[in-house]
């Protein structure tokens, strides 16, 4: 990883950040912010090492790591869940679906994943190169070829590629195109299309071939996604339709399989505000409580914490259908070179005491979602929090940490 590259999602770091307006954003996941998108170009942060806390899960359960955890950082909901090749290890929740309700959370409440979605959606585009769709490889020209006659010339070599892994050298999304998006009335299909050709019809704005983090990457990606379904009999047309077909109903957990949605849960948690850092609200429900639907494959997800790490821990197995081998190799590939820190939706870091991790943190500013891979420990382990902080941060980073840990000592030789 060269050192215009932030480590942005090791454990334990505090991510990219930016400051606008006394807001805090991880760059790593935040599906861009409700009021405006952060787009200046942030400070590498600290390279730090995981964080240590206390003694490993299994001396006290995931239960009560959680309870006291939430309750050390004074969150409103915590929610954890740690899954190997086999299946669900064990899962925890504690606290309120909102602040000031007495509705306790429970186990089988959906949470906003932000940015994880992003590695959804390149898992979804796999799956169309495994259906002969579409090829890996695939140019700008290839994949909006009705824009071929209009598009800047910059663009002709630009990959598929070069989106998942960010590095296409688009402009950062403008928080009034954004904004302007929630009355729209147009299919949102067509909101997509239009964003792909508003950047490919003007020239590069950034760097082609440098990593710099940019939810359009994926708008465009979405696009491209659903001009190549719309052309084929039989198949869903659009990314919402084409995620539940060719991927959630192919778990085969039934839960797992309605575990999904897209938008804010609708019912069950609901995420919060936080204003200046001190005042913390429910955002409540509907198309004010995330980001305008446009946004969907590079992060309006939401899942239960078991359907979630259902669908992740089939990057783990050897034999699975859904992620073959090949699929798994390609999406966790760091791009352009091993030495990248990013793959296909995937942060990649080798940890000296966990080995390669593939990690990836999810915010729309309301909510907090962290999801980390471990192949060398068979280990999935996804934490959530229903609100935005620093606190959730370190919260989050804390049960990661240790349910890591927990992994490690079972492998290690008694």
């Amino acid at each position: 990883m060269s050192p215009s590259e932030p480590r942005q999602f090791r454990l334990g770091s505090s991510a990219i950040m930016c400051q606008r307006d006394s807001y805090r954003f991880i760059l790593a996941g935040v599906a861009v912010s409700l009021i405006t998108a952060c787009g200046s170009k942030a400070p590498e942060p600290d390279a730090t090492s995981i964080i240590e806390t206390g003694p490993p899960q299994s001396e006290i359960g995931l239960q009560d790591v959680v309870s006291r955890t939430r309750v050390n950082h004074d969150l409103i909901a915590l929610g954890a869940v740690v899954a190997s090749k086999d299946g669900v290890v064990d899962l925890a929740v504690d606290g309120l679906r909102a602040k000031g309700a007495s509705n306790p959370v429970r186990v089988e409440d959906k949470w906003h994943i932000g940015s994880n979605t992003k590695a959804l959606t390149a898992l979804l585009y796999a799956r169309l190169v495994e259906e002969g769709l579409t090829d890996w490889g695939a140019t700008m020209p290839d994949l909006f070829p009705e824009l071929s006659d209009e598009m800047d010339p910059a663009w002709r070599t630009t990959t598929i590629e070069d989106l998942f892994a960010h590095r296409s050298g688009f402009k950062q999304m403008g928080g009034f195109w954004l904004n302007a998006r929630r009355n729209d009335e147009r299919p949102v299909s067509a909101q997509r299309a239009e964003a792909a050709r508003n950047v490919l019809t003007q020239p590069p704005s950034k760097t082609q071939g440098a990593f710099d983090y940019n939810n359009l990457n994926y708008i465009v990606a979405g696009a491209a996604i659903g001009s190549i379904l719309s052309s084929q009999d039989g198949l869903p047309n659009t990314w919402e339709a084409a995620m539940q077909v060719l991927i959630f109903d192919r778990l085969e957990d039934e839960s797992a399989r309605t575990g999904f949605g897209y938008g804010p849960p609708p019912e069950g948690l609901e995420g919060h505000r936080n204003t200046f850092g001190v005042f913390v609200s429910s955002a409540g429900r509907g198309a004010t409580a995330d980001n305008p639907e446009v946004l969907g494959p590079a992060g309006t997800l939401h899942a239960s914490l078991e359907a979630h790490a259902n669908l992740a821990l089939e990057f783990l197995k050897d034999d699975s259908a859904l992620v073959p081998v090949s699929v798994r190799e390609k999406l966790f590939q760091p791009y352009p070179e091993e030495t990248s820190g990013y793959a296909m939706g995937w942060g990649v870091y080798d940890d000296p005491k966990y080995g390669r991790l593939y990690l990836h943190s999810g915010s729309n500013t309301l909510w907090l979602s962290r999801i980390t891979i471990a192949p060398a420990l068979d280990r999935v382990v996804i934490v959530n929090a229903n609100q935005f902080s620093d606190a959730a941060q370190t919260a989050i980073e804390s049960v990661s940490a240790q349910l890591l840990d927990e992994a490690l000592l079972e492998s290690s030789p008694q």
